[in-house]
């Protein structure tokens, strides 16, 4: 590798953490756009909630976030990153999102702007 390169590789991580930072701000402040942000266009969200599968569209997942409003209580932590080229996978454990616990695996890809998010499947502990 490269100078260069090497530099870039080791940029990558907190890239990625900064897309992940800009979804949990989004959520603690009940910033849609800000939220929003993090995601591409056709992004896909799928978990388990209320004891039932979900499958959203990013437009569904905001509007659900929407809905609920803003966080202030929520901590959230990332637990991991992984990255290959263009493509990325991370682990999110957040507390209190309005009174639930999240586990979050995210997919994620880069593009001309940066890193987003692609897909989303998550786990609430409590409503699970």
């Amino acid at each position: 590798m490269t100078p260069e390169q090497e530099t870039e590789s080791f940029a990558i991580p907190q890239a990625i953490a900064n897309t992940l930072q800009r979804y949990i701000d989004g959520a603690r402040i009940g910033g849609i756009e800000l939220l929003r942000s993090a995601f591409t266009d056709g992004a896909r969200v799928s978990g388990s909630y209320g004891g039932k599968p979900v499958s959203w569209s990013l437009g569904e997942f905001c509007d659900a976030v929407a809905k609920g409003g803003a966080a202030p209580g929520l901590e959230a932590r990332v637990v991991s990153i992984e990255h290959s080229g263009g493509a990325a996978m991370a682990r999110l454990e957040a507390l209190n999102w309005r009174g639930t616990r999240y586990t979050d695996f995210f997919v994620l890809v880069r593009r001309d702007d940066g890193w987003r998010i692609d897909s989303k499947v998550f786990f609430a502990h409590l409503r699970a």
